[in-house]
This record gives C-alpha cells, sequence and structure tokens, in this order.
C-alpha cells in the first residue's frame, strides 16, 4: 500500500484548508499521513519519515510550499493552494523550476526593503479574517525609505549603489500587482532594484511615489535601466549586503548577510498547482 503525506497549515489565511484536506481524504488510495505545519522549524523533525513516502500534498500558502521544496527536492510535490493570495497560482497548472538565494527556495519573490515587510509581518489572524485586505492595511505602516547598500552584479554587469528596494522575483506578479509583462515571455527570474531617496522622510517617502507608481501599476514591459531603477532578466546574479538584511521569501521572514547568489533551479520532479481538490486523484493516477 502506498503512503502519501499531506502538509497543512491551518492557519493559512484561505479558510478552505480544512475542506480541502477533507475531500483529498476520499480521493487518494493508500495511507495517509498528516502533519500540521505551523513553524518551519518542525520540517527538520518529520524529514527522515516523510522521505519513505510516495508523494507529498501541500496545502497552505506560499510560505508552506517554499518549505516543502527546501526539504523534499526529491519528491513529487502536489499543491493545494490555501493561502491569501497565493501567487504561485498564476504560474500555470505547474512549477518547473524555481529561484533559488543561497540554497534557499523561492517560488516567486526573494525581496528586503520598501514594503517587504508587509509579506512576513502581517498577522495571520488578519489575513484569515480580511484576506487580501489585510496586507492593505499594512502599506502606509511600511512605507518607509530605505538606504541599503548593495554590490550588485547582473551577468557580468555592476549596478552598485544604495537602494531602497532589492527584488527578485519569478513571476508576473507579486502582491497582487502584475507588473512583470516581461515574465509571460520569458519565464525567468527578474532582479528588480529601485535607488533609494536617502534617509527616511515625509519628503523622501513622496519622491519614492514616482519609481514605485511606474513600476507597480504601469508595470514593466521590456528590461530597463534608467536613473532611479532597473529590472532585468537574470541567468546568474549576485547582491553584496553592507550589512545582515531581513528578507520576505515566498512570504517567510529569512535574514541574509554577506553575498547573496541568485540563479534558477530546475525541478526534479515540477510541482502540480491543483486549485480544485477534486483533480488530484486524476493527477496522482499520472505519477504511478
Amino acid at each position: 500500500m502506498s503512503k502519501n503525506y499531506v502538509l497543512f497549515n491551518p492557519l493559512a489565511g484561505n479558510k478552505r484548508c480544512g475542506t480541502d484536506i477533507k475531500m483529498i481524504e476520499d480521493l487518494i488510495e493508500g495511507e495517509i499521513v498528516y502533519c500540521n505545519m505551523t513553524k518551519p522549524e518542525t520540517y527538520s523533525d518529520i524529514l527522515p519519515e516523510m522521505q519513505s513516502g510516495d508523494i507529498l500534498i501541500v496545502c497552505g500558502g506560499d510560505g508552506t510550499l517554499k518549505n516543502a521544496l527546501d526539504n523534499y527536492r526529491d519528491k513529487p510535490i502536489f499543491f493545494v493552494p490555501c493561502g491569501t493570495f497565493n501567487e504561485t497560482r498564476h504560474l500555470g497548472d505547474s512549477i518547473n523550476f524555481v529561484g533559488d538565494c543561497n540554497g534557499q527556495s523561492f517560488g516567486y519573490v526573494c525581496a528586503t526593503g520598501s514594503f517587504t515587510e508587509i509579506g512576513y509581518s502581517t498577522k495571520c489572524a488578519s489575513k484569515r479574517r480580511l484576506k487580501c485586505f489585510a496586507y492593505i492595511l499594512q502599506v502606509f505602516k511600511w512605507y518607509k525609505s530605505h538606504k541599503i547598500k548593495a554590490k550588485i552584479n547582473i551577468d557580468g554587469k555592476s549596478f552598485d549603489g544604495e537602494y531602497t528596494l532589492l527584488m527578485a522575483i519569478k513571476n508576473n506578479t507579486c502582491f497582487g500587482f502584475p507588473f512583470n509583462k516581461m515574465y509571460d515571455k520569458k519565464p525567468q527570474p527578474y532582479l528588480l532594484g529601485v535607488k533609494s531617496c536617502g534617509n527616511d522622510s515625509l519628503f523622501n517617502r513622496a519622491k519614492m511615489f514616482f519609481p514605485f507608481f511606474r513600476i507597480f501599476f504601469c508595470g514593466v514591459r521590456q528590461p530597463t535601466v534608467c536613473k532611479g531603477w532597473f529590472m532585468l532578466p537574470f541567468d546568474n546574479a549576485t547582491i553584496t549586503l553592507d550589512k545582515p538584511r531581513d528578507f520576505c521569501i515566498d512570504g517567510e521572514l529569512r535574514t541574509f548577510g554577506g553575498e547573496l547568489r541568485f540563479t534558477a533551479r530546475t525541478l526534479t520532479h515540477p510541482v502540480t498547482i491543483l486549485d480544485c481538490p477534486q483533480n488530484v486523484k486524476k493527477h496522482l493516477r499520472h505519477t504511478r
């Protein structure tokens, strides 16, 4: 009899998580082992046992999937989106490759600076109650000018300076803004850098508005390098930070310092995205 593991995050922003798990019980053949994933560190506790399973089903948000990608790289993964935004859902029916930052996987984003705190600081209770509005309410709190001193190399080209936002994105959308118009034509990682306006002040916050409006509301349709910002596709990129910084990586908080190496990693088994849990059984037949 096959053994299947279901990772679920009961704190995910979408209340349908429990309903999906109940439906999966009726669809999967074989033994089902459930793992309640409320803390990333608990992965190491169950990792040895889960390596004996046949498949892994992830019910949660983008952060839950990110942790699964880090820990179960040789397993077929099925993802049932139960988060608030579920940005990885916009990638289609499957995920063939992920971003990689110093060995950490990211399905859609790895970023530091202005607004990125929203991704990991918004309370789970607020997300479950208010959905995407929970993030919107945090915008004014985290509307700040940052001075992130960084040495940047993108496929051999240097972009050293001070930035208020640094974002590696492997998607066409982030926080609900479908601004990366290049991704649909050329799916690969992109690096966005928005120059710093200086120390945080009302005046510099006002100056920040214009590049952010241009990028996130108007969208970026082609590789761009201009005075205030750049956005470029890359095969390999490095960011060397002046000091450790907090990053939002698929909604999870991670602190990085020193040299960060970004690239894309092809998955041995593409992640199958299941917006409709009834499709689980159909997809599982193809894996056996």
